[in-house]
């Protein structure tokens, strides 16, 4: 109840104005830093899965007595949907999040009383959150096939061949889930920051 008195101005001092000015440029500090984090993990994790790709030789028996075949075979990011999808995401994450801190940078001294601009950057955040989970739930399915494989469809497991694929596939993963941590966490930021400067204002 102090927090709130002292943000509307109840004591009609500036002290209580100044105060809360300082604890809204904080929370746009903060905003800042988790945008400038998502992006470079969200970056990071493009250019990771982006890059991936593997070429090793493959053992193949095709009856049993006889020696197995060696084939050549490469695995690629591209030869799988759920990897293209994860890499689009994660540009696009990282896109928006430099395209939003210069949007903020333009708004900023007036943002409070900007209410259509900051429900617009928050349901692009909203957006970013969604898409980028969905993105490494999609990775995460096929990589725990590539790794275990699935009996009951007769998928063949396929890490044993290709080790530098698949670690680089899991960085990848492990990545792009602190980048989508720093989106939800600008999300809850964003909503505390929006809901205070709807009392202000």
């Amino acid at each position: 109840m102090k927090t709130l008195e002292t943000c509307n101005g109840a004591s009609g001092s500036n002290e209580g104005k100044n105060r809360c000015d300082e604890e809204m440029v904080k929370c746009r500090r903060y905003e800042m830093i988790l945008r400038i984090m998502g992006l470079i993990f969200t970056l990071v994790a493009a250019i990771v899965a982006g890059s991936n790709k593997d070429t090793e030789s493959v053992a193949i028996s095709l009856v049993d007595g006889l020696p197995p075949l060696h084939l050549t075979l490469t695995a690629k990011w591209s030869y799988m949907s759920s990897t293209v999808y994860f890499v689009a995401v994660n540009a696009v994450a990282c896109a928006y999040a430099a395209i939003s801190m210069a949007f903020i940078a333009l708004i900023g001294g007036s943002r409070g009383r900007n209410w259509k601009g900051s429900i617009l950057v928050v349901a692009l955040d909203l957006t970013m959150v969604a898409l980028l989970f969905s993105a490494n739930g999609a990775s995460a399915s096929i990589g725990l096939i590539a790794l275990n494989g699935n009996s009951h469809t007769q998928w063949h497991k396929v890490c044993y061949a290709f080790k530098r694929y698949c670690i680089q596939g899991g960085a990848a993963l492990v990545i792009s889930m602190f980048g989508s941590f720093f989106f939800f966490c600008i999300v809850l930021l964003f909503t505390y920051n929006l809901h205070r400067t709807t009392l202000n204002y």
